[in-house]
């Protein structure tokens, strides 16, 4: 199937940059977590947290509309307009946007960070420079995945990391200007990397264009999708500011570190998958036994997932403590919890596949509507009983919630068999492996025994889940590769001319 293919190959591009950029991310933990306090750690989550809730807000939508489409179309005049109308569009709503944040971030910096943070309005005014120049990045690097240019977006995306890393270590070592420093190196970064962007999408695409229908059927898709975007990004980020109120900013900074490391291990595993699975499900739609592969690729995304994610949270515990000073030592056995939340979280993108397809976004709002409300009750309600933990539960709970109401919601569109007792018996066993070996087995081990052992109870489930399927792909190859050069053989042996003298008697 080519759409397996493509998501095989792209994923595994993808997959790349990622496996780079979060090994970069995990190598520089120990310089982080040296150089700044849980306290500045705190003050930078939750300026990326407002950044990012704000910038999902401008182009959530808007990144999943113009890749639709984009599809609706094959000659160029139609994707110079739908991709220039984008990109205007979210250009203008961002500079709006950004131009009123600027005005009141004294207000808010008092309001998120607290008073006692003295710098607080100069945080915010590099955040909000930031945040301008990554939506129109956030565009740009959708037009490239619809393109399926993976492997320049792996190489820009590898640049900027390299330079960003280079840039920050200087403003923090050189320089010592601690939370300062980082928002300056990424405000750099940031900015070189969407110029470069920005060069790659003008040399390809053509003259400026601005379509006013197209922007009125993108904006009517887009708009469900923002509430939708919001209401996610606040699911996985809001707890930082239940804690800023209940606990102290040392707290808010160990769980954002637990938090970073998980959203950074969920990244790794499904984000290369998302990046081309938005685009293959238009190619899948197209088959004629579309339901049953969308429900194959749930049964292999489940236990995918399952296996990456129990990897990470059995290795994570002899691992961190070789990275991170004591005072974070409270966030390993937090990122378990947080890694369960991410995967339940991840069945989502298999749910909202009919909403997609039928273009009726709609669908995913009550959905997040119904995770959002759970989300600030469970977090009032955990938050001032369990501190770090409480928050981390309420995560869990958050994404049941919201996964599961778009499931609902969508079939009502398209339904779609999904393999429920294997996924589900795969996901306790999951679960079962996590508990039995992190509290019968690991504490009569040694770091390097836990690693090694961590390693094989993946290596088996893999085997067990994707042995067959593995065997049936091979097999499937080996048969196309001898039928391709049974075809070639006879091609070779055919002689026209033995053909032609009856038909010259005739």
């Amino acid at each position: 199937m080519k759409p397996v293919r493509d998501l095989l190959k792209h994923s595994s591009i993808y997959m790349i940059g990622q496996i780079l950029t979060r090994m970069a991310s995990v190598l520089l933990l120990p310089f982080y977590t040296h150089v700044l306090s849980p306290a500045d750690y705190g003050i930078t989550a939750i300026l990326d947290l407002t950044a990012a809730i704000l910038s999902t807000f401008i182009a959530g939508g808007m990144v999943s509309a113009v890749t639709r489409h984009h599809f609706d179309g094959d000659d160029e005049k139609h994707h110079d307009r739908v991709w220039w109308t984008g990109l205007t569009m979210v250009a203008t709503v961002c500079t709006i946007i950004s131009l009123t944040m600027y005005m009141g971030r004294q207000v808010l910096a008092d309001v998120t960070l607290g008073p006692e943070v003295a710098n607080g309005a100069w945080f915010y005014t590099l955040s909000i420079l930031t945040l301008w120049f990554t939506v129109i990045g956030m565009i740009i690097d959708a037009y490239l995945r619809a393109l399926k240019w993976s492997g320049v977006f792996v190489a820009i995306s590898l640049g900027r990391l390299l330079f960003n890393v280079g840039i920050n270590v200087y403003m923090l070592v050189v320089l010592k200007l601690g939370v300062e420093g980082l928002l300056i190196g990424n405000l750099t970064a940031t900015i070189v990397h969407t110029a470069v962007l920005g060069m790659v999408f003008i040399k390809s695409r053509g003259r400026y264009v601005l379509d006013k229908v197209i922007g009125q059927q993108m904006f009517h898709f887009a708009a469900p999708l923002v509430f939708t975007a919001i209401a996610s990004m606040a699911m996985h980020e809001a707890d930082r500011y239940f804690l800023r109120i209940w606990e102290s900013m040392d707290e808010v900074g160990i769980y954002s570190l637990a938090h970073k490391i998980g959203f950074a291990v969920n990244t790794l595993c499904l984000l290369p998958f998302i990046s081309i699975w938005h685009v293959a499900i238009y190619d899948i739609e197209r088959m004629p036994n579309a339901s049953e592969v969308f429900a194959k690729f749930f049964g292999w995304f489940t236990s995918g997932m399952g296996i990456l994610l129990l990897g990470a949270a059995l290795t994570v515990h002899p691992v961190l403590p070789w990275l991170t000073p004591d005072a974070y030592g409270e966030a390993i056995d937090l990122i378990s919890v947080v890694l369960l939340g991410f995967f339940v979280f991840g069945l989502s993108f298999m749910f909202e596949v009919p909403s997609l397809l039928t273009r009726k976004t709609r669908l995913m709002l009550p959905g997040s509507v119904a995770g959002l409300v759970v989300n600030v009750a469970a977090n009032m309600a955990l938050i001032p009983i369990m501190g770090s933990w409480g928050a981390a539960w309420a995560g869990v709970l958050t994404y049941l919630v919201y996964s599961f109401c778009i499931l609902f919601a969508c079939r009502t569109v398209m339904k779609i068999e999904y393999p429920w007792l294997k996924s589900a018996a795969t996901s306790a066993a999951f679960c079962g492996t996590y508990v039995g070996l992190r509290y019968a087995c690991f504490p009569h081990m040694n770091a390097w025994q836990q690693i090694g052992v961590s390693v094989a109870v993946c290596a088996f489930w893999a085997v067990v889940l994707f042995g067959r399927v593995g065997l049936d792909l091979a097999m499937e190859r080996l048969a196309k590769a001898k039928s391709s050069e049974v075809d070639a053989a006879e091609t070779k042996d055919f002689k026209p001319e033995a053909a032609t003298p009856e038909l010259v008697e005739a």
